[in-house]
């Protein structure tokens, strides 16, 4: 389950779920389209549920990042587990992102 929640200019994507999988990350992505908008000035993605990530997950973390204009980004990742973030490493994206850890 994904919540959403709008503020000062803003989103903040709160991820209550463990895993970002293929399975989940469909929804992140529409959830973020249908959320993000022209207006939006941030977006933070509340990441302190999750413990794990796949190839989709990150995918699903790039297509948020992409959805605000270029001068607007990074998305900013807060509550980021180690396992997390060991492989936003490994696949060299963790630059692309403002990531606050556990």
């Amino acid at each position: 389950m994904i919540n959403v929640t709008k503020n000062e200019g803003g989103v903040i994507l709160k991820l209550n779920i463990s895993t970002l999988d293929r399975v989940n990350a469909p929804e992140l992505r529409a959830i973020a389209a249908e959320a993000v908008d022209a207006e939006s000035q941030w977006v933070e993605v509340n990441c302190s549920t999750l413990e794990f990530i796949d190839s989709s997950g990150v995918g699903a973390l790039l297509h948020v990042n992409n959805l605000l204009a270029q001068e607007k980004r990074p998305v900013r990742l807060t509550g980021v587990s180690a396992p997390v973030l060991s492989v936003l490493e490994l696949v060299r994206v963790h630059r692309l992102f403002t990531v606050e850890p556990k």
